[in-house]
């Protein structure tokens, strides 16, 4: 009876190695793409796949990819390697820190951008816009956690970014870095902001 207990909890240790989730970094990069919107007729959120994840000196970069009508859109993201938490241990604001102008960058990767682009236009319902700048996209980040990013922790980091932050109507939006689910998303936080979010990614 002994021998045959030791032999089923043998089976049971094999079988949960084999299964052992992978923690590579690049295990994610396999996972299918998704909608760029799951509500077309409201899109409130955008998301997009992280791809291809590139490590350099100073920041982390990767390929932002979605569907939109059968349709492969996105662009380059980079992250700074280092963002220090924007909120402080009581609950305020880090002013010195919290705000910082390039922690976040968008990049043109090609027609896929311009897709990308003209989608959101279409979607946002903002005339005239069908291609992405060639010049960095950099807006106004501010990092909402109370700790620094760690890019190799799988955790939900929020920010609030600010696209042309001295335009008249600068535009708002909610940003979500999740290195767990290895995804961005968007999420609006009024119609009032798309038309300049949309004009500062396009041209």
């Amino acid at each position: 009876m002994k021998n045959t207990l030791i032999m089923l909890l043998s089976v049971v240790v094999l079988a949960s190695c084999s299964n052992a989730p992978k923690t590579n970094g690049g295990s994610g990069d396999a996972a299918p793409l998704f909608a760029l919107t799951n509500n077309p007729e409201n899109p409130k959120y955008i998301a997009m796949r992280l791809l291809d994840r590139r490590d350099g000196d100073t920041a982390i970069t990767y390929s932002a990819r979605a569907i939109y009508e059968q349709d492969t859109v996105g662009f380059t993201i980079q992250l700074d390697k280092d963002i220090p938490a924007g909120i402080n241990s009581d609950g305020s604001v880090n002013e010195e820190v919290g705000f910082k102008t390039g922690t976040i960058t968008f990049l043109r990767s090609g027609p896929e951008s311009d897709r990308f682009v003209a989608a959101l236009a279409t979607l946002w319902k903002v005339e005239g816009v069908t291609r992405m700048k060639a010049q960095p996209v950099q807006p106004l980040a501010f990092s909402s956690n109370r700790a620094p990013v760690d890019h190799n922790k799988p955790f939900t980091n929020s920010f609030k970014l600010f696209f042309e932050e001295n335009a008249p109507v600068p535009g708002e939006v909610f940003f979500t870095y999740d290195t767990y689910k290895k995804t961005i998303e968007f999420q609006e936080k009024g119609t009032q902001y798309r038309a300049q979010i949309v004009r500062t990614f396009g041209e």
